[in-house]
């Protein structure tokens, strides 16, 4: 087996493309840029009084050192219309002293308001590039040896994009600002595990549970599994649709001072107060359809003994002109692949006997131990299979999931997914809680089927996961990590969900 046939985690994973416009691997790049910029919506929105203590926090962060690099370099292209501005996110820490500073996130953000649109342009960190005056490096290199400085010279040379503006947050941001708000529930979905160094120390049973900051950056930047740092970006896009159900229900007023030292204390930044908060309600107030989201990938290649991301010729330009084209606009030129989601045939019929549903001992074990009503999945799409669950195999009573000072009950079992003989890192969830208003139960687009609504939560390309409710019970089936799973799939999932008699397992 080749190099690069081993890393690849599933052969529905096709890592080797040049496709330039997949949500999968674009999602991560937009974490850092829209957790700062849908809070300092909330900040214009309720804040007040306070800008001028924000302003000046502002204008502190701004790096003048950097300004000389944001001269027009030979052979860029002016922008057309509108504002470029670059977002690098670092993994710069506390406990890092005398390491080097990474740039885990780099990308292109385009806003043109004038055509009322938004591009996001996502570089992978380990993309090959010449970095001018060092040769051909790593992206991130030129983060960790020439800082933001040599990072906008290497971008610049790289796309031709003549920006005049960046942001840039290190990972502190992320810790802090989960932290002030008290933490962020998320659906694990499955059990991760690593004893290693700083904060790549894990440990983390499936379901749904409250994060708090330290623990929240564990697990997105997780990578010690099939998914590589594929799967850390799923993890990040995750975290933060997590976070945005939770927003409504947060007390805002009384944490925004320390959200504001969160955001500003770990901020660097060319754009002034006025600025930020213009371009966040304007981006807010955007309608999906015209936010473009696009990335280059390529093939990863080892090259003496380093691995690289290699994009294929003229994919950077392609990516390029399309980051500068209003969404609905075709390109001249269009790359395409096989996408991750290909969708699984769901013509099995489902079980309606919970004596004949898979791992039935299982679902006994949790109804006989539950005071609440349990359901199991009468149908698995194909290459599903049992894996894990919480409580441990059905062993004692439902978990608690922490809810202030108290705790609500619910389960959590977890199937995995083999396909063409190979195990892989993706995993389908049934989650089920007597916590009726959990964030998870957020707004989606509805379907009504016998009788019950069941909500789609995610965007149009992508859904996270499925719920509904029945009787004083909340249910939901959770898509893998990559969002392998269809619509249609898990709908199906949910509608053959069966009552297990809470006497089974007598």
């Amino acid at each position: 087996m080749s190099t690069r046939e081993r890393s690849r985690p599933t052969k529905e994973k096709p890592y080797t493309v040049y496709t330039v416009e997949r949500l999968r691997k674009r999602r991560l790049r937009r974490v850092l840029l829209w957790s700062i910029v849908g809070l300092m919506v909330v900040i214009a929105g309720i804040a007040g009084g306070s800008y001028l203590w924000l302003n000046s926090l502002v204008e502190h962060t701004n790096d003048k050192t950097v300004i000389s690099a944001l001269t027009d370099p030979a052979g860029a292209i002016p922008s057309p219309t509108g504002r470029d501005i670059l977002v690098i996110g670092s993994d710069k820490r506390p406990t890092n002293a005398g390491e080097e500073t990474r740039s885990d996130t780099v990308m292109l953000v385009h806003i043109d308001p004038d055509q009322n649109y938004l591009s996001i342009l996502s570089i992978p960190r380990d993309l090959r590039v010449q970095v001018p005056g060092h040769g051909t490096q790593k992206l991130n290199w030129a983060y960790a040896n020439g800082g933001l400085e040599l990072t906008v010279r290497t971008v610049k040379q790289l796309t031709g994009v003549d920006f005049k503006d960046y942001v840039a947050v290190d990972f502190n941001a992320f810790k802090d600002i989960t932290d002030e708000l008290g933490g962020v529930y998320v659906d694990v979905d499955k059990r991760y595990y690593y004893d290693g160094i700083d904060y790549e120390n894990i440990k983390l049973s499936p379901g749904y549970q409250l994060l708090d900051g330290a623990n929240a950056l564990d697990y997105v930047r997780y990578r010690y599994d099939l998914n590589m740092d594929f799967g850390r970006m799923d993890r990040q896009q995750r975290f933060l649709t997590a976070a945005r159900e939770q927003a409504m229900g947060w007390s805002l007023i009384t944490k925004l001072p320390g959200l504001i030292r969160a955001i500003f204390n770990n901020l660097e930044t060319t754009l002034g107060t006025t600025d930020i908060l213009r371009l966040a309600n304007w981006g807010i107030k955007l309608s999906g359809d015209r936010i473009r989201q696009l990335s280059i990938v390529g093939d990863i290649q080892t090259i003496d003994d380093v691995s690289y991301v290699i994009p294929a010729e003229g994919a950077v330009k392609e990516a390029v002109d399309q980051l500068r084209t209003p969404p609905g606009t075709r390109t001249g030129s269009s790359s395409t692949t096989a996408a991750s989601t290909t969708s699984i045939a769901v013509s099995t019929p489902p079980i309606t006997d919970p004596e004949l549903i898979a791992d039935s001992h299982l679902w006994k074990l949790m109804a006989a131990s539950s005071a609440f009503q349990v359901m199991a999945p009468g149908y698995l799409p194909p290459g599903y299979a049992y894996a894990d669950s919480v409580p441990f195999r059905g062993q004692g009573p439902p978990y608690e999931i922490v809810k202030g000072d108290k705790g609500k009950l619910g389960i959590k079992v977890v199937y995995r997914l083999t396909r063409e003989g190979e195990a892989t890192d993706q995993y389908l969830g049934v989650t089920e809680t007597s916590w009726l208003d959990a964030p998870a139960a957020s707004q989606g687009q509805e379907v009504k089927s016998n009788g019950i609504t069941y909500t789609f939560v995610g965007t149009n390309q992508r859904i996270d996961h499925l719920w509904w409710k029945q009787g004083d019970v909340l249910y939901w089936v959770s898509n893998t990590l990559s969002f392998y799973l269809s619509k249609k799939e898990l709908l199906k999932v949910a509608e053959s969900m069966i009552v297990v008699p809470s006497g089974a397992a007598q």
